[in-house]
C-alpha cells in the first residue's frame, strides 16, 4: 500500500463503521496532507476501540499503513535528533502506546548526558526515511 493510498485502508472501515465518519475523515485528511501525525494516531486508536466493540478486525490494514508511514523521533533539549524509531502499534489505547514508548526510551536507551528528551511523531518521506 503506497502513501498515496490511505483510502485502501480506510474504505473498508468506512463501509462498516460509517457512524465514525468524522474520525475517518480526520485521519484521511492528516494522512493525505502529510501533517499532524498525532491526529492520525489518535483517530486510529478511536477506530480500533470502535472496531473492538463490533468484534471486527477491520483496522489491521490501517495499522500496517501507519506503521509503514509514521515514526517516533527523539530529540534532546537542543533539538538535536537522537534517533528515529519505527512505529509499532501493539497497544489498544493511545495512552498505553505512549507509555510503552516512553518506557522503552527510559529502560532501553543510554542517554545519561541528556537532561530532556522529546518524543514526537513524524511522517516518513517517500523513500522510507523520515522527512
Amino acid at each position: 500500500m503506497s502513501a498515496n493510498n490511505i483510502d485502501e485502508a480506510l474504505i473498508p472501515i468506512a463501509r462498516k463503521m460509517s457512524h465514525y465518519a468524522d474520525d475517518i475523515l480526520d485521519l484521511r485528511e492528516a494522512a493525505v496532507v502529510g501533517a499532524d501525525p498525532g491526529r492520525c494516531l489518535s483517530c486510529y486508536f478511536k477506530l480500533l476501540s470502535y472496531s473492538q466493540n463490533t468484534g471486527q478486525d477491520i483496522v489491521t490494514p490501517l495499522r500496517t499503513w501507519l506503521e509503514q508511514h509514521l515514526e517516533v523521533v527523539a530529540t534532546d533539549n537542543d533539538l538535536k535528533e537522537l534517533e528515529r524509531m519505527p512505529l509499532k502499534l501493539d497497544a489498544v489505547r493511545m495512552e498505553s502506546y505512549c507509555r510503552q514508548v516512553m518506557s522503552l526510551f527510559r529502560a532501553d536507551r543510554c542517554y545519561q548526558d541528556v537532561e530532556y528528551i522529546e518524543l514526537s511523531l513524524q511522517f516518513r518521506d517517500k523513500s522510507g526515511s523520515a522527512a
